[in-house]
């Protein structure tokens, strides 16, 4: 598989992991977020009269923002979105409130309607979730409560994994009693992905990938399911470590047939190279030719990405178990790391930059790159490959920034471990690459057997002994 191919395939799967693509959105400024304070409090005094001449005023300055190209005045119809729906929160009509939440969402103040809108779904989901338990309701009524607490779970769920990409010292408001309809309150600042983390948690212990992470912690020595300072940190270190190992061990066979591929298409580069120019300006005569080049040498070119894309699931179930579980690792300290449920980031110059650990897993990836070099590319393909070298592992030092350390020390042990079979296999096919690349190789081609020794994993040149 080309690098220029192994680029594409990890940009595919990026997406895949919610969360790769950087922070959820802006963190509210600590000004800002003290006069948020005043005006909810100031809606939890008004009565209902005054409540609904606040609400139609709010909505008016929506409307005009919302058709006014002013920039600055569409970043404050946020601000209003959010309070309007805190006044249908107050009212009781939560369907409005979430409605006005989610739009807000996006804006300057989305921190705050994320998890408004969050503790709104929260709170309909078990007022559902009693409904649909209350044996003296209808059988139709407990069906319908059934089907709210469903949909609501998945509005709390998706709000609360937003409020987890936020930058690490985000501060969010948070209510008692939670929703507006309920008095009196009490609003207290938070961090926003810790309290995101703590809810997210409470949904998510009845998942397959929560319990399977919680057995392992428990299996290394792990104890309470807490989250919160002050408990042991190596069995979660220990955790992480098995799933890589054992990761590594059920991937061990497709990463063997993986490079034994690579070896084998690198050795006949001269000759792809040779009917690159016999056949230059004749595209199906030059791809007729590589298709009986492959055949000669058995050598099947989708047998080096096929692999590696039978991988990739692996690898995402183990960000999702880590992103589930994420709250446990809270106050699980490593190194210079106080809480691997964070980012491994370093504040430099008001901007959030890659920690160490990230840097490390960056060296890993350049030279495990480095390991897989094509040596008989052209001067054009060299040069590529060298640019990819350093791009993938910048790219990937950005794109992985926001994840929580947890799953960086994962990636960065499973790098170590597939860097270190690339090794001991590679090691082991030199012989045969030698053969290879002799001294036919460069006149006539490379031999047949050689290349399929390269293709089968053989590690020597010299003839088995039959038995007799």
């Amino acid at each position: 598989m080309s690098r220029r191919w192994r680029l594409v395939a990890l940009l595919l799967l990026l997406p895949l992991l919610s969360g790769c693509f950087g922070r959820g959105g802006t963190p509210i400024p600590e000004g800002e977020l003290g006069q948020l304070r005043e005006q909810l409090e100031e809606l939890d005094r008004l009565s209902g009269e005054e409540l609904d001449s606040r609400l139609t005023g709010l909505q008016q300055e929506v409307a005009r923002a919302a058709e006014s190209k002013d920039r600055a005045l569409r970043e404050e119809a946020g601000r209003k979105r959010l309070l309007a729906g805190y006044c249908w929160e107050r009212r009781g009509d939560f369907v409005d409130a979430e409605r006005n939440y989610q739009e807000a969402s996006g804006g300057s103040y989305g921190a705050m309607a994320l998890f408004r809108l969050a503790q709104v779904a929260g709170f309909r989901r078990a007022s559902a979730v009693r409904d649909g338990q209350d044996p003296s309701l209808e059988f139709q009524r407990r069906q319908e409560a059934d089907q709210i607490a469903k949909e609501q779970r998945e509005v709390a769920v998706r709000a609360l994994n937003r409020g987890a990409m936020y930058a690490p010292g985000s501060k969010v408001l948070v209510r008692e009693p939670p929703v507006a309809s309920l008095t009196p309150a009490r609003w207290e600042r938070a961090d926003l992905r810790h309290e995101s983390s703590r809810r997210l948690d409470e949904y998510n212990r009845g998942k397959s990938t929560y319990r399977a992470l919680g057995f392992l912690v428990r299996l290394c020595g792990g104890g309470s399911e807490a989250g919160g300072e002050g408990k042991k940190s190596y069995p979660y270190l220990l955790a992480i470590l098995l799933i890589a190992v054992l990761a590594k061990l059920v991937t061990t066979p497709l990463s063997a047939a993986q490079f034994r591929s690579m070896r084998a298409l690198q050795a006949v580069q001269p000759e792809l190279k040779k009917l690159q120019e016999k056949y230059k300006g004749d595209k199906a005569g030059a791809a007729r030719a590589q298709m009986e080049l492959f055949r000669e040498h058995k050598v099947n070119p989708a047998s080096s990405c096929l692999p590696m894309l039978i991988q990739f699931p692996i690898l995402i179930w183990v960000y999702y178990a880590i992103r589930d579980y994420v709250f446990q690792f809270t106050g699980v300290g490593f190194l210079y790391l106080t809480s691997l449920a964070d980012p491994d980031v370093v504040g430099i110059g008001g901007m959030q930059w890659p920690g160490p650990v990230l840097i490390v897993y960056g060296f890993s990836m350049y030279f495990s790159q480095k390991l897989l070099a094509q040596p008989s590319a052209t001067p054009e393909q060299q040069q590529q490959q060298k640019m990819l070298s350093y791009m993938m592992p910048v790219l990937l030092l950005l794109l992985l920034k926001s994840l929580p350390a947890a799953f960086i020390l994962y990636w960065l042990l499973q790098n170590i471990l597939m860097t270190g079979h690339q090794y001991l296999i590679m090691r082991s096919q030199r012989p045969a690459a030698e053969g290879a690349g002799g001294p036919r190789g460069a006149a006539a081609g490379p031999p047949p057997q050689a290349i399929q020794k390269l293709a089968q994993g053989s590690g020597s040149g010299k003839p088995k002994k039959k038995r007799r």
